[in-house]
Formats: C-alpha cells, structure tokens, sequence
C-alpha cells in the first residue's frame, strides 16, 4: 500500500467556532484578572476599615498564591484526562461563590480564607484556558491563540481598574467584590450554553528537530509515535527552564502590579482616580505587546526564523528590557518619563507568558500538554506568593513606605534582567524537540486514500 508523509498534509484552518472559543477564554481571563486586581484597587479604604497593617494586607495578597500553584499542577494533570470544558465551568462558579463572602462583612481571617480558595480555583485559569485553545488550532496558530487568550489579562485590569474604582468610591469596597462574582456567574452560564470541547485533528505526526514556527506542520502531535516521552524528558529541557526562570521573574511584576503599586502611587500622592488611571498603563504596554507578538512570530517563522530566536530572544528580550526600565523607573524624577518607564518596567516582560505556553506545547504531546502547562504555571506563580510577603515587610520595616517600595522594585527590576537572560540563552524548542521527540517518534506514515480524504 502506498503511503504519504503526514507532515506534508496542508492544516486545516481554524472555523468561527475556534474563534468563538477563543473569545470565551479570552473574557473568562478578563474576569479572572478582575478577581485579582480588586484586592489592591481597594488597598487603602480596605486597610483603613479593618485596621490592617502593611504586613497583613501582604499576607492576605499573598495568601491568594498559597494554593494557586498545587491546583495549577494537579488540575495540569486532569485535563490531560478530562474535557476542559467542565473544568473551566467548575472554576468560574468556584471564582463567584468565593468573593460573595466579602459582602457578608467579613474580617481578616474572612477575607484571608477568601483569597486562599479563590486563588485556588483561579491558579489553573491561564494553562487550562490555553490548553482549551491549543484543541481548535493546528501547532502554527497556536501563538496566535496564546497571544489573544492571554489578552485577556491586561484587559481585565484596564477594564477593572476604572470600573471598580467607581463602584468602590460610590459604594464601597465590598460591592467591588460582589460585581465580580456576578460577572463570573454570567460568564458560566454563557460558557455553558456556548463552551464546546476542541476537535484538532492530534493525529498528526512531528518530525523531530523542525521548528514550529518554521515549519508549521512538523511539531503536530499524535498517532504514530511508539510512546509518548515521560514528563521528565520535557522538563528537563533548556526551552522548558528557561521559560520557567523567565515566568517567574515576570509573574514576580506582576504580583506587585497587582497588590502593591495601586497603593504605591496613592501614597506617592495621586488621588483614587488618578491612581485607577495610571495602574491601567502596564497593562496597556502588556496588551500591545501581545497583539504584536502573535503575528510577528507567525511572520518571522513563515519566513524562516528559528524558533530560539522567536520564542527564546523576543521572549526573554523583552523580560530583560522591563527589568532595565524598572531600574530607570527608580532613578528619575516625577514625570511623564518615570510613567513610561513604570509602564515598561511592569508591564513589557508578561508578554512572556504567552511565548511559553506556546513553546512549551511545542514539547509536549497533547497527552503531556495539560501537565506540563499545569506544572510551568504552577512554579513561576510561587512568585505570586513571595513578591506580595516581601514587599509588607519591606514597607514596615523601612524609614517610610516610598523606601519601602523603591526596596522592593529594585528586587523585581533584578530579576526581570537575570530571568530574561535566561531565556535568551537556554529556550531553544527546535533543539529540544529533536531531544525530546526524536527518541520516541518513529517516521510516520498513513495510507495514501487515507490522507486524501
């Protein structure tokens, strides 16, 4: 019987219902940032009414992230097994049954119980949401669907950061609460009727060592393969720890962006509203570097650039480039140039987190794909635990809060450069695809009549 190279079939595009999908998932983070980002919009009137000190409304930032990572990698594991689309349901309704407490009234040891368990239905979002994205689209579109998924991140806040400081100045800060949960209760319910499992075609086989952005249809996955590679071949890889090391130094701006530069600059003297404004800038920066990040991989690998320098030096570049600018951030006067370099300094290296779901899905077979997201997703967010802790402390423990927080910055600029540079120099995915897939994966053929149907 004659047979073909699968690798050669042309990939079918993506329909309305991908995009449909996408645009869910990308909404579903919107609010999932929401969540996050209402804690430090509400800062001040939150440790005014309960009498908080620096270092206990640390504690309750960081007692989100004190779940937020084990789910993260046991839920990774799950749906490798089960359909996403009831996992993302579970969670949604989890979020809102979580911040309806807060309205009751009530105190620390209420609100810190809160965040622990939002944090942990909210710490699988971002690889569940991609790993349900991956299942519409074929590998070489994958970039574009990590980019406009996570999308969803920055707009969260620029849509929150407005919005929820209006309802927390005319209603109160408890009420910031309670609309996010009613938003997630809507989003599941239209998520139920709407939300609908990926059907990619996982058949399709790699050949090791080709780049996915240079040569799209070489790192499908699927049928096949002798077996699947264990999961310690991938994580072993430069590509996998360079991502990780460039996550977690990402993850650690974005922890303060979230929990303490609301109240940072209130305490530099900007008003609430002023405030809301300003903290959306990073977000914008983050926003405009995803847009520009999808199509700028898939045209840079349709023209041949390899995947190290795609994923690897754009994606570390910009990690290392926002921890530069957190350093000028702390060295020049008040300003539209301070501002800018805020902006860059927090908000320019999360692009990274896009980058990496989509190399490390290059690695991974679909039936590894959901653990290795889950367990990449689950260490570069232990900076989501340190990053809020560290900084209380510093705010107490210094001559005034602004020392403080200038302390705490400069620890976030340093390793903004260190974990960039790490992924220039270790993300490689053409290179370890070969390493990881090339002892496991033997030629792949299917019947001709087969492959043209």
């Amino acid at each position: 019987m004659a047979t073909v190279d699968i690798a050669h079939q042309p990939a079918r595009r993506p329909g309305a219902r991908a995009w449909l999908t996408v645009l869910l998932l990308l909404l579903f983070m919107v609010i999932n940032f929401g969540d996050k980002a209402v804690l430090g919009l509400s800062a001040k009137p939150l440790m005014s009414d309960l009498g908080l000190s620096a270092s206990q409304y640390g504690e309750i930032s960081s007692a989100f992230f004190f779940l937020f990572s084990a789910s993260a990698l046991v839920v990774g594991f799950i749906i490798d097994r089960f359909p996403t689309r009831w996992v993302l349901l579970v969670m949604a309704v989890v979020w809102s049954a979580t911040m309806l407490p807060v309205a009751l009234g009530v105190g620390y040891a209420g609100l810190l119980v809160s965040r622990i368990v939002l944090g942990g239905a909210e710490g699988p979002a971002f690889p569940v949401a991609n790993h349900a994205a991956h299942k519409w689209f074929p590998q070489h579109e994958r970039s574009i669907a990590s980019s406009l998924v996570s999308l969803g991140v920055p707009l969260g806040v620029i849509i929150a950061a407005p919005v929820e400081t209006r309802v927390i100045e005319t209603y109160g800060w408890r009420t910031a609460f309670v609309t996010l949960a009613v938003a997630g209760l809507v989003w599941a319910a239209v998520w139920l009727v709407l939300g609908r499992e990926g059907t990619v075609d996982e058949a399709e086989q790699v050949r090791p060592g080709a780049d996915a952005e240079a040569a799209p249809a070489d790192l499908a996955h699927g049928a096949g393969a002798a077996q699947d590679p264990p999961y310690w071949r991938i994580l072993l890889t430069g590509t996998w720890i360079g991502s990780v090391l460039s996550g977690f130094a990402a993850y650690y701006a974005v922890a303060l962006l979230v929990a303490w530069v609301p109240p940072y600059l209130e305490t530099s003297g900007y008003s609430a509203t002023e405030m809301s404004g300003l903290v959306t800038l990073p977000w914008m920066v983050n926003g405009l570097a995803l847009l520009a990040y999808g199509p700028l991989a898939r045209t840079l690998g349709s023209r041949g650039v390899s995947g190290r320098v795609v994923r690897g030096v754009l994606g570390g570049g910009a990690v290392a480039v926002g921890g530069l600018a957190m350093f000028l951030f702390l060295h020049v006067g008040h300003g539209p140039v301070k501002i800018a370099m805020m902006s860059l300094g927090f908000g320019l290296g999360a692009v990274v987190f896009a980058v990496a779901q989509a190399t490390c899905a290059e690695l991974a077979p679909p039936s590894r794909r959901g653990g290795v997201l889950g367990l990449y997703g689950a260490l570069y967010a232990t900076a989501g635990v340190i990053a809020p802790y560290v900084t209380g402390r510093l705010v107490d423990a210094s001559a005034t809060p602004l020392d403080g927080y200038v302390r705490s910055f400069a620890v976030a600029g340093a390793l903004l450069v260190v974990g960039g540079l790490a992924a220039v120099v270790l993300v490689d995915p053409g290179r370890d695809a070969r390493r990881v897939l090339g002892a496991t994966r033997p030629a792949a053929t299917v019947p001709a009549e087969s492959a043209s149907q």
